[in-house]
């Protein structure tokens, strides 16, 4: 039954159009060069990108792995606590960790507090150092505030009591933060979580605890004494990068790197503060003025496995540079070298110019005579001899 249809499907196809034509098979001619010139050049250039493939692509990049980049969490804790002596108003006061850390503005971040000014204030009328003025106008409307000699608008506003505030500043170089970083890379392993406890959660010096000097001075490209930064403060970027084969069973641990972003965001005013109240009752409260370092903590990383299907991907794209090697050669061959013409004259075949050859074709069916014309033709000659016979027969009677 199907060699009978494919009988017919030929035959079909045949009646149309010369099946040997439509199934024809196209094939590449190649040419020999006997020039070694030629060929030393075209092996030199295998071998270069050869070298690559080996040398830079599985060898230098590793493109027998398969990468996964990922990000992590921090978990921070801070122990410590500092004894300030005003040098202000005289005053002796003690910090606990939570006044030295406080606020928390965000999880897993911290601030460390190295200078605080405290004011004493309650409700009255008195210069507002927060408003501006150059006349009465300028004042709060309907505060019947006035213009004062300084510039500041005398109005009602928090006063200070004290003819001066007291300044701590506060010596939290050593203050200990336990951050514990964990990382997971969940396309590739995502069954192992990695974490700088490791097999022992607890807090380890070096690893997972550090202290506000030591962070400091990780600080790239130049390290930063704790002694810069305690009079207006910084802000620091902390990352805790990892570089991990997720299926080593050795521990894989991470590299703590640093970086000082206020100078580089605003170096004309460097440092972090800002200020807070604590209200007594209505009419009374202390402001504080804070300075102290801001610690960013960051968790990055990269993880790697060996992979067959990325190692097949790269052998692939290897490979096809090995085209680049004739595309060079048979640029040089043609354009470059000496005898570029006669290797032209036997790499390229020209065929005829197909467009007068068939304007050529054309003209010469034009030239031809139908079966139609032949056949009027004999009609008219068959004709033209009975006449004459027929009037042969008649002069000789």
């Amino acid at each position: 039954m199907f060699r009978g249809w494919y009988d017919d499907f030929m035959e079909a196809l045949d009646s149309r159009e010369d099946t040997d034509r439509v199934l024809s098979y196209y094939t590449k001619q190649q040419v020999m060069f006997l020039d070694f010139k030629l060929g030393l050049t075209f092996y030199f250039l295998s071998l270069l990108i050869a070298a690559y493939i080996v040398g830079y692509m599985f060898i230098y990049q590793k493109g027998y792995l398969e990468y996964e980049q990922a990000k992590g969490a921090v978990a921070t804790h801070v122990s410590g606590d500092a004894l300030g002596i005003s040098t202000g108003k005289k005053a002796t006061r003690y910090f606990s960790t939570e006044e030295l850390t406080y606020p928390g503005l965000e999880n897993g971040n911290v601030f460390i507090a190295t200078r605080q000014i405290v004011h004493r204030q309650m409700r009255g009328i008195c210069e507002d150092p927060d408003v501006a003025c150059i006349q009465d106008s300028d004042c709060t409307p309907g505060g019947n505030g006035k213009c004062g000699v300084n510039g500041l608008c005398i109005e009602h506003s928090w006063c200070s009591q004290d003819a001066k505030p007291e300044v701590y500043a506060l010596d939290t170089a050593n203050l200990q933060i336990w951050a514990r970083s964990t990382i997971q890379f969940v396309k590739i392993a995502p069954e192992r979580v990695f974490s700088t406890g490791g097999e022992n959660p607890m807090p380890q010096a070096g690893l997972n605890v550090f202290t506000v000097s030591d962070l400091l001075m990780k600080c790239e490209p130049l390290p930063v004494r704790y002694e810069e930064v305690a009079e207006l403060g910084a802000v620091v970027e902390i990352q805790f990068i990892w570089e991990c084969s997720v299926r080593s069973k050795a521990e894989c641990k991470p590299t703590v790197k640093a970086r000082r972003l206020d100078s580089i965001f605003d170096p004309d005013h460097i440092g972090f503060g800002f200020s807070y109240p604590e209200y007594i009752d209505d009419d009374h409260r202390l402001r504080n003025e804070m300075r102290g370092v801001r610690l960013f903590f960051k968790t990055t990383g990269v993880g790697w496995e060996l992979s067959l299907s990325a190692t097949i991907t790269k052998a692939s794209m290897g490979a096809s540079l090995f085209s680049l090697a004739q595309i060079l050669v048979d640029l040089l061959m043609t354009r470059i070298f000496a005898l570029s013409k006669k290797y032209s004259a036997r790499k390229y075949e020209n065929t005829p110019d197909f467009s007068e050859y068939m304007e050529h074709v054309e003209a010469k069916k034009a030239l031809e005579v139908s079966d139609e014309c032949i056949d009027a033709e004999e009609r008219r000659v068959e004709k033209k001899e009975a006449d004459w016979m027929r009037k042969l027969d008649e002069e000789e009677v």
